[in-house]
């Protein structure tokens, strides 16, 4: 008697429903993915019982009778002909596996109508057979209704998570719908009581809806979507929401660009919020490599990791020379806000947890573009990054004699020369001496301030260390960087892999003032540096950023990185005692950059309300 027997279709169709419908929140997800390729600028979407019951209603082109009938067959799809289809891909579902495999363990009812008919029709299937078909009278469109999901399934059943679990992945799934499909007006509801709801009106009245009036203000547009300032910073990666043809996925090349991108403005622990829209050939990626379709292969990282962050560093670049401005003036714009209460939307994360024919690919043309700035990013001294090599003129220049550009912060506070990179920022938005009182400095590492209700503790390392790096990188980009001969040319030896590595990047290093020539067989000479006080010496600061370049990041990103080291080698030291004068010059020009991280995403300043101290001593209850 044979051992291996094919299964019964009831049985292969219950196991592929496994793969398709792990859960309420990714049925949901394909019903609703059914509804946008259906083209539905309306969806409607009931939950009740911790989503065993699902009422999913759209407005979308509706299904003819045996269309309707082929639905809940496996591999039945209106989507792909050919195995080159799959390549081409601009719509969610494909695979004709979704309904399918719903109705398989669920008790379903679908009602359809299209344009076209006279009439609609109802089926009711359960467990994936189908029980009884008829015409009915209904508006165009389609409402896919779910009783009792898994109730042929005990053992899937019970291993639904409590209620307000489930609910949580529904609103997650919904909203990043929703996010990137914002011409379509969605409504979620929980037991009879309203979760999201959009007004289909564009992608600011979306944001807001969804996330609020602070959240919408806060968000800049660059040429892959939107950007939040630091004031939006969340305490997880949930908040970077990438798309890929309109498809939301998890991306780790996508994921480090944008974290890459925003390396020298957050803190430790904190995460950006940002919105990426990306587009790309249909056959530089795959979507079929797992069955949520979550993921996805591109088919050169490389590329869609540089395409991102560059994209981010010309914004930026253009950014900080520039004053923030809220991205639309909402007192002026006609927008809705969500009677769905988009505050508690903010918080659906818990630790739980295409339209159109293939015709063109989407861009963020689709977006409404009448409040966006026009910007050259041409203006950008690319150039400065490519070719800047510094030689020195004559090689019996001492160091003692040349000028730098960095003096002592004595004498800036009486100079006041402050770059223009540091003075972007309006004169209304800096603190001004007259706005806090400088106490003093303690354990020669900190700097106590008053201001206003609150003590402010700084650190005096960060806080030199972040003007540092804003003048370095303002001097480099704009060829400003001098550098110094060295009386005694300094030999440093290497290992020959270190040596090769440094030689193939000499461009790099001389960008920087550090004149590299080759000197026996693995060691090197430097003959300048840049004019600029190390507090180490020359050699440890080479080795760290040799160090650096070991990294095999890209060449645009190691001279970022090198900025902030040496903006880290020269800031002053823990217990290094300050006199007045110096203090206040720090404290003023941090305020005038308006920056309050250093460079590594640590924090600057730590704030005591005074309503906390009074609590200490006892003063409030």
């Amino acid at each position: 008697m044979n051992k291996i027997k094919i299964l019964d279709e009831s049985v292969s169709n219950i196991i592929a429903a496994g793969e398709v419908v792990e859960n309420p929140a990714s049925m949901i997800k394909e019903l609703l993915e059914n509804s946008l390729d259906a083209g539905a600028d309306s969806v409607k979407i009931e939950v009740f019982n911790g989503g065993k019951d699902v009422k999913i209603s759209d407005n979308g082109s509706g299904m003819e009778k045996n269309d309707m009938m082929l639905s809940i067959e496996r591999h039945a799809t209106s989507k792909i002909s050919t195995k080159d289809d799959i390549f081409n891909l601009m719509t969610y579902g494909f695979r004709g596996e979704a309904l399918a495999s719903i109705s398989s363990v669920s008790k379903m009812t679908i009602s359809t109508k299209t344009k076209e008919s006279n009439v609609g029709y109802k089926l009711t299937a359960y467990a994936g057979s189908i029980r009884n078909v008829e015409e009915i009278s209904r508006n165009n469109g389609t409402e896919i209704e779910i009783r009792d999901l898994f109730y042929n399934t005990p053992a899937r059943k019970k291993f639904l998570r409590k209620e307000s679990t489930e609910y949580n992945k529904i609103r997650d799934i919904v909203l990043k719908e929703a996010l990137v499909n914002y011409d379509t007006a969605f409504t979620l509801i929980f037991d009879d009581k309203p979760s999201i709801k959009t007004s289909g009106k564009g992608i600011e009245n979306t944001i807001l809806e969804l996330f609020g009036k602070n959240v919408l203000k806060n968000l800049k547009k660059f040429e892959h979507g939107y950007l939040g300032s630091v004031e939006i910073l969340r305490s997880s990666k949930d908040y970077i929401f990438t798309y890929v043809n309109k498809r939301y996925v998890k991306s780790n090349t996508i994921e480090r660009a944008v974290l890459d991108g925003y390396y020298t403005k957050l803190m430790k622990g904190k995460y950006p919020f940002a919105v990426i829209f990306l587009n790309t050939d249909p056959k530089e990626i795959d979507v079929n490599v797992h069955p949520s379709k979550k993921i996805v292969k591109f088919s050169n990282d490389k590329i869609i990791y540089t395409q991102i962050k560059s994209a981010m560093d010309d914004y930026f670049y253009l950014e900080e020379r520039r004053e923030w401005q809220p991205n639309i003036d909402l007192l002026k714009q006609n927008v809705n806000i969500s009677a769905a209460e988009p505050e508690k939307i903010e918080n659906l994360f818990s630790d739980e947890t295409l339209k159109g024919e293939n015709k063109q690919f989407f861009s963020l043309e689709t977006l409404d573009n009448r409040d966006v700035e026009t910007r050259i990013i041409d203006e950008r001294p690319k150039k400065a990054i490519e070719t800047l090599i510094t030689e020195p003129e004559d090689s019996d220049f001492i160091r003692e004699n040349i000028k730098t550009d960095y003096p002592s912060y004595k004498e800036e506070s009486k100079e006041n020369n402050v770059s223009e990179s540091i003075q972007k920022s309006s004169e209304e938005n800096i603190k001004k001496p007259e706005d806090y009182k400088i106490i003093g400095q303690i354990f020669n590492m900190y700097i106590l301030v008053e201001n206003k209700n609150q003590l402010e503790i700084y650190d005096q390392h960060i806080i030199h260390e972040r003007i540092l790096y804003e003048e370095l990188k303002e001097k480099f980009y704009s060829k400003k960087l001098d550098f110094q001969n060295l009386i005694i040319p300094q030999k440093i030896e290497l290992t020959s892999p270190d040596k090769n590595l440094v030689m193939e990047n000499i461009e790099v290093f001389r960008d920087f003032g550090f004149d590299v020539d080759e000197f026996g067989e693995n060691e090197i000479i430097l003959r300048s540096v840049p004019a600029f006080d190390f507090r180490d010496s020359i050699k440890n600061v080479f080795m760290d950023l040799l160090a650096d370049l070991k990294n095999d990041i890209e060449v645009k990103d190691l001279r970022e990185r090198i900025i902030i080291s040496m903006s880290c080698k020269g800031a002053i030291k823990a217990g290094q005692k300050l006199d007045p004068d110096e203090i206040s010059s720090f404290i003023r020009r941090l305020h005038e950059i308006g920056k309050y991280t250093c460079p590594h995403g640590r924090p600057i300043i730590i704030n005591i309300p005074k309503d906390d101290l009074d609590k200490m001593f006892g003063r409030k209850g």
